[in-house]
């Protein structure tokens, strides 16, 4: 087995030759994501399949958000105990976050299959796409357990630092999508099923292809050496019960705040001049390749944190974070500098009206490199979350999500008057408070946590007195 091991003392070395390979991977992901919307368009004659598959993308995620958090929780403990080399622990919390992500998954299945109807009820779009949505859904509701199952399995490769195990799994889910897809729609169509039910059970038959890979590799020790099984009960072995019920809520809280956060700054941009809401989704287009790609990158401090917190290597901490967070700037800063260049010879392909043109593209040159330092913070916010802080994730949440992102925008609406370049300025502020938030905490928690640990090893190295007289 030759994972990458988070904890050695070469840290650039670590975090470097694990980022770069995630990186080409996500890309797959990012393609993965249109699979099924490129086959059916090509295949079928259905009508606005691109909303279609966007209301039930934020519905699936909606749901998630309300259940995943204890889930998250479980993984961040297991990697500290992973860290500090505690085998027996670590096991027991993957096979119990196994069983978790059952329960998640059934719970999360059930809810969908009864309430995806009012979900989607409240989206200004026309029934045939609400139809279209509840067609999709009604299948992938009942295979739903294998996308929780697959999601968890990548994390617990990604866990291990297992760089191969990972690029089978991600290719041979990829392309089992690639090849199921046109192949159940053109099945279904013999047979009388509708294409959307059919692309949903080419999506988990993917799903559960990767699984066996994984599972092959778990079995013959290329993931961890022990082998993993599945726990649905709390046992003594882990006595932090308390501390992990509450970063499961607020992972809840952090993920739910997101979803919601985005819908206020969208609704809140609709009150601005006509063509602001046109300018952020075509940035959007371009920014969100990015950050599919870079966030790859920047998770894996969680694992490394959580890891390195297990074994006490504060030094590897403080190493490895800022690395992730200049390099984080810089590799989202490059490709905005073409994007601000040659946003004048492609924008008018998003917004026809040449003068709604104009101010998209001012926009876009003012908050492109703030949207920079705001992706330079997320290695600082999944630092925190890594070392289980459930206060500082709440806090940092509360901050960045409505403080920094919406609070800016209001400001700026009432006390200027809404046009589209204020909107880029109040975004741009907001990207670098959150930025400054986050760095500000995560340096308090790093001087904390270096008194704490030294602390625990003047404890250690001082002798038991009573035991030391008993024995003269």
């Amino acid at each position: 087995m030759t994972n990458i091991d988070f904890t050695a003392d070469d840290v650039r070395k670590s975090l470097f030759n694990f980022s770069v390979p995630m990186m080409l991977f996500s890309i797959l992901d990012y393609i993965g994501m249109f699979v099924a919307l490129g086959w059916l368009l090509a295949m079928t004659e259905l009508q606005q399949l691109p909303a279609t598959f966007r209301i039930a993308v934020a519905s699936v995620s909606l749901l998630e958000a309300l259940f995943s958090g204890l889930l998250a929780a479980v993984y961040v403990y297991a990697n500290q105990a992973f860290g500090r080399k505690d085998h027996e622990q670590a096991r027991y919390l993957l096979n119990f976050g196994f069983g978790v992500a059952v329960v998640i998954a059934v719970v999360i299945a059930v809810t969908g299959r009864f309430c995806t109807q009012y979900l989607i009820s409240i989206f200004g779009v026309e029934p045939l796409v609400k139809e279209q949505v509840l067609s999709y859904l009604n299948v992938y509701w009942y295979g739903y357990l294998f996308v929780i199952v697959h999601l968890y399995g990548g994390l617990l490769a990604r866990m291990a630092g297992a760089v191969s195990v990972i690029r089978r799994f991600k290719i041979v889910t990829f392309v089992s999508s690639v090849l199921l897809c046109p192949a159940f729609i053109w099945l279904a169509a013999r047979v009388g099923v509708g294409a959307l039910e059919a692309s949903a059970a080419a999506l988990m038959v993917s799903r559960i292809a990767g699984l066996l890979v994984l599972r092959r590799d778990m079995v013959r020790h290329e993931v961890f050496p022990f082998r993993l099984g599945i726990d649905f009960v709390p046992r003594r072995l882990f006595k932090q019960w308390g501390e992990l019920v509450r970063l499961g809520g607020a992972e809840t809280l952090n993920s739910f705040s997101l979803s919601l956060s985005f819908y206020l700054l969208f609704l809140l941009f609709s009150f601005y001049e006509p063509g602001t809401l046109e300018a952020v989704t075509v940035t959007q287009y371009v920014t969100g390749f990015f950050q599919t790609v870079l966030m790859s990158a920047i998770a894996t401090i969680i694992p490394f944190t959580a890891q390195n917190a297990g074994g006490r290597k504060l030094a590897n901490i403080k190493v490895g974070v800022r690395w992730m967070a200049s390099g984080t700037f810089v590799l989202a800063a490059l490709p905005m500098i073409p994007f601000i260049l040659l946003a004048p010879y492609f924008i008018h392909f998003f917004v026809a009206d040449p003068d709604i043109a104009a101010r998209a593209i001012s926009y876009v040159r003012i908050t492109s490199i703030p949207w920079a330092v705001l992706m330079a913070s997320f290695p600082f916010l999944f630092a925190i979350i890594g070392l289980g802080d459930t206060r500082g994730t709440l806090l940092l949440t509360i901050w960045s999500m409505y403080l920094c992102n919406l609070v800016p925008v209001i400001v700026i609406r009432m006390a200027f008057g809404g046009s589209l370049t204020l909107a880029a300025y109040a975004e741009s502020v907001s990207d670098v408070l959150i930025f400054v938030g986050f760095y500000l905490y995560y340096v308090r928690k790093e001087k904390g946590l270096e008194r704490e640990w030294a602390g625990e090893r003047e404890a250690e190295a001082t002798p038991d007195t009573g035991k030391l007289a008993g024995a003269l």
